[in-house]
This record gives C-alpha cells, sequence and structure tokens, in this order.
C-alpha cells in the first residue's frame, strides 16, 4: 500500500461509526512479566496490519489514555476519536512517513477534549515492520507523558515570561512618558499571558475609586474615564483588601465577591489581579488580565503580572521624583516668605493675647511646633500632594492613642495639608483646655472623606468630635485659634466652619478641593 492508498484508508476509517461495535476486536497478548513492565512504566503497544482495517492492543492501553474498558473498537477510528482534532493531522504526517520510508516515527499528541479535566499528553512511537509471510503493520508504543510535557512547557512559558519582564524593564527604564509605559505595561500582559483583556487601574485622590488609566481590550471610551469601585465587591477592591494577587477561575460562580459591571458587561469569566504598589504604604492601582473563556490561572502567571506591575510601580516613581524636583525648586523661594509671615503672625497675635508671659511663651512654641510637624509631613515627599492619613498622624502624635481617625488613605493638596495641619493642632489644643484630652480618660474621635457639594464640585470633610461639654467653641470665640480656623478654612479656602456645642462638641470642616 502507498502513502496515498493509506491515506485513503485513514480517511474512511475516520468516517466509521465508532458507536457500533465491531467483531474483530482483539487484544496482543503478551507475557505477564511485559504486562506488568509496561503497567509500571505507563505504556501500551498497538500494532496495525497496514492492508486492512484491524488494530490490536495491549490490554492496558486503554488506559494509558485514561479511557473505560471497551472504549477502542478494534479500528483506527477509535484512535482518531480519541486524538484531539487540532493534533490528528500532524500525528497521521508522521506515521505516512513511516510507512512510505520505513524509518521510525515519534508523534505527542493530547488525548480529545474532555470538560473540566486538564489535557492529557500521549507520546506514541514505533514505524513499520514486515513479517515472513509478506505482511506488513505498523507498530507501536504509546506512553502518558502528561507530566514531562507541562513540566517542559512551564519552563517555555517561564523562560519567554522572564524574558518579556527584561525587555519591558529596560524599555519602562528609557521612557520618559509614563502612558507610554504603561500602555506597553498591558501590552506586554496580554501578548504573553494570551488574553484579551488587560487594565492597569489607578487608585484615585479621592481613595473612593480606580480609574482605567491603561487596557487593552475594553469598550471604546472607557480607558482614561472608567471606573471601578474599591469595595470588596470588585475584584479590585478585593485585590487591594487582601494585599495579595487574586485568582479568578470563573467570575460567575465567585463567592468572595460579586465583580463590578465592568467586568460583566465585557462578558469576563477568568481573571487574576496584583497590587501595583506606590512610594509610600498607599498602593498606586491594581494590574488586572481576563479572559472571556475558563482559564486556569495560576502562581507562575501571578508572579509575572507583579514583576510587570513592580516595574510599573518604578516608572511611577522615576517621573514623580523628576516632576517633585522641579515643582519643590518652585515651591521654596514661595514658601520661605510665606512661612516667615506666617510665625510673624503667630508670635503677634500671642503674645498681644496672653496677659501672662510664661503662657504666651508655651502657647508659641506649642503652635511652632505644630507648623514644623506640619511641614514635615508635607515636605518630605517634596511639597507634593500629601496622605492626610500621615499628616493626621504626625501632626497629633503627642496625643498618642487618644485621638482615633476613621477615613479613606485620601491625599491632599501639599498647601492644605499644612494649613490642615495646624487647625489640627489648635482643635487638639482647644480641647485640653476645654474638654475630653483635658481629662486622663478623655478621648476624641475624627473622621474625614472626599464628597461632593450641592454644586458637584468635590470637598474635603473633616469632622472633628468631643465627647465631653465644651466650654468654649475655638472657632466661635475671639481667641487667636479661632481666628486661625476661621481664616485658613473660610477666608483662604473659601469653605465652611460648622460648630455644634450641644451635647458634646462638634466641628465640621468642608473644603472644596478643584479636580
Amino acid at each position: 500500500m502507498d502513502t496515498g492508498q493509506a491515506m485513503a484508508l485513514w480517511i474512511r476509517l475516520m468516517k466509521i461509526d465508532v458507536h457500533q461495535p465491531h467483531s474483530h476486536q482483539t487484544y496482543l497478548t503478551a507475557p505477564d512479566a511485559l504486562q506488568e513492565g509496561l503497567r509500571l512504566g505507563g505504556g501500551g503497544i498497538w500494532r496495525w496490519r497496514i492492508d486492512s482495517e484491524v488494530l490490536e492492543w495491549t490490554c492496558n492501553l486503554e488506559s494509558v489514555h485514561q479511557l473505560p474498558p471497551g472504549s477502542f473498537d478494534g479500528t483506527l477510528a477509535s484512535f482518531q476519536r480519541d486524538i484531539h482534532p487540532e493534533d490528528v493531522q500532524q500525528v497521521w504526517d508522521k506515521i505516512s512517513t513511516s510507512i512510505e520510508t520505513g524509518a521510525p516515527y515519534r508523534a505527542v499528541y493530547r488525548t480529545a477534549p474532555r470538560p473540566g479535566a486538564p489535557d492529557i499528553w500521549i507520546e506514541t512511537s514505533g514505524g513499520a515492520t514486515t513479517d515472513a509471510e509478506g505482511n506488513r503493520y505498523l507498530t507501536g508504543i504509546c506512553l502518558d507523558v502528561s507530566e514531562r510535557v507541562r513540566n517542559e512547557r512551564q519552563l517555555e512559558r517561564r523562560l519567554a515570561e522572564q524574558n518579556a519582564v527584561a525587555r519591558f524593564g529596560s524599555f519602562a527604564l528609557n521612557e520618559e512618558s509614563f502612558q507610554k509605559v504603561l500602555d506597553e505595561a498591558v501590552r506586554v500582559a496580554a501578548e504573553v499571558l494570551q488574553v484579551p483583556l488587560t487594565k492597569i487601574l489607578e487608585f484615585t485622590e479621592s481613595a473612593e475609586s480606580l480609574v482605567l488609566r491603561a487596557g487593552i481590550g475594553w469598550a471604546d471610551g472607557l480607558v482614561g474615564r472608567g471606573e471601578v469601585g474599591i469595595d470588596r465587591e470588585s475584584q479590585a477592591g478585593y485585590t487591594l483588601v487582601s494585599k495579595n494577587p487574586v485568582i479568578v477561575r470563573d467570575l460567575r460562580a465567585e463567592t468572595r465577591f460579586s465583580g463590578p459591571k465592568l467586568l460583566h458587561d465585557h462578558q469576563v469569566r477568568s481573571g487574576l489581579s496584583v497590587i501595583i504598589p506606590g512610594p509610600t504604604s498607599r498602593p498606586f492601582g491594581v494590574f488586572g488580565i481576563h479572559a472571556r473563556d475558563l482559564r486556569d490561572f495560576d502562581a507562575t502567571d501571578a508572579e509575572f503580572l507583579q514583576s510587570l506591575a513592580n516595574i510599573v510601580a518604578g516608572a511611577a516613581r522615576q517621573v514623580a521624583a523628576a516632576e517633585n524636583q522641579q515643582l519643590l525648586l518652585r515651591e521654596m523661594a514661595h514658601r520661605v516668605g510665606n512661612l516667615l509671615q506666617l510665625v510673624s503672625s503667630i508670635g503677634a497675635q500671642t503674645f498681644n493675647a496672653a496677659p501672662d508671659i510664661e503662657v504666651a511663651r508655651r502657647s508659641f512654641s506649642a503652635r511652632l511646633s505644630a507648623l514644623a510637624r506640619s511641614n514635615y509631613a508635607v515636605s518630605r515627599g517634596g511639597w507634593t500632594m500629601t496622605r492626610f492619613p500621615e499628616l493626621f498622624e504626625e501632626a497629633l502624635k503627642p496625643f498618642g492613642d487618644r485621638i482615633s481617625g476613621t477615613g479613606r488613605d485620601v491625599l491632599l493638596p501639599p498647601q492644605l495639608s499644612f494649613d490642615m495641619g495646624l487647625v489640627l493642632h489648635e482643635l487638639a489644643t482647644n480641647s485640653v483646655k476645654y474638654g475630653g484630652l483635658g481629662r486622663n480618660d478623655g478621648k476624641v474621635s475624627v473622621t474625614w472623606s472626599y464628597g461632593r457639594n450641592p454644586d458637584g464640585a468635590r470637598q474635603f470633610r473633616f469632622v472633628w468630635e468631643d465627647p465631653s461639654p465644651g466650654q468654649e467653641a475655638p472657632v466661635a470665640g475671639t481667641g487667636f485659634g479661632s481666628k486661625l480656623i476661621a481664616a485658613l478654612i473660610e477666608g483662604k479656602w473659601n469653605g465652611t466652619v460648622t460648630v455644634d456645642d450641644g451635647p458634646g462638641f462638634r466641628v465640621t470642616l468642608e473644603v472644596p478641593v478643584a479636580d
């Protein structure tokens, strides 16, 4: 039989109804020792008489393919049925070459897809032989090589990912445009992990959402404007809370979170997300990849994506450092004059209002210390956007845990942060004199948030609550502290100060903040 005839037979055999039993089903016999050796080695032997449709095999060949007994029906069609459709042609090409030339063959193929089960990889090898009677046979052995193939593919994938990380790192180091770095990051992730959807979400200054800064595969107009909530219902929000890579096999069956509308609108089924670190403990954002089919992302994929995220974080710090340097040079000259003027004003008002020189001296010293702490909290980042929780902790450090603060990790402009440091000091001083901090067991609670005023403009809202009866409201009286808070919040920032002194003492500050 020549190659053309053998190919015709193969095509004809593939059309056999494999659900019909065949009377010529037969097994190869072998010594018990050989059968046991095949079983332990995970192999099975088969033989096809080339000029017939009859196939013989050892009884363990079906178990090698992880099929129940009786699955093979005695023809090549049985094998065709169990070979992955994408691999059938390459297997037959090698077999037909062996039939034509007499050279040995070797092929590796996947078994037919089985829902919910990993691929099974089989290696078959052998060759064509002729017996004493002139009958030609194609004989081969099949081995389950799934573990070996997975290890080889894992190694190949690791090398590809390492090369991609190295190339991206070099690109990010030499690219001045941060947006181009973000765009390249999502492109590399999509290419290496073979996913249709990738995204980089940046933490907004208000810490209330994440904005889609870069991405591939999303609907037109979403990149640059789309937002995702940071609550635990979203995958990104859950990632921020868990602080570890989050792998999702099936979003429809996910119980840890429901997933944002963005993912459901794009028919996402599987995904992986990691945190992009920030220059401080506040993250820059979240790096995510998504697929519309079920995918088994693993720790290797998470490690690769985290490497990309770390490079993005480094690029963000590099860009911010360059911008901060320029900003700091401009601010230094401006700040020196303003700071001296503020110290002079504090000194004049403090000493003019206090009849006792010693009391005035202590007040002046305390205010200068508050001024120094605020300046430290703001300037150590290069006079840039400042984390309010960090400012709160630094400004009120002398009071330990007696003042509790609750609010999102919001960012405030440096000048507003500096002024809020002075406000915090004046409120704490007032509580020491007239409220809860004046007693050994007294405590104060503070909350803050970003929101929108009735006109839709963004504003910073700050609430100071002292449960102890206040005898004097710092913003309603005539003291310097009252005037300072009113001048900063209402005069300088065009905000509002609301005082409620019964029961207890409560001050609410609302300050508009430009987008």
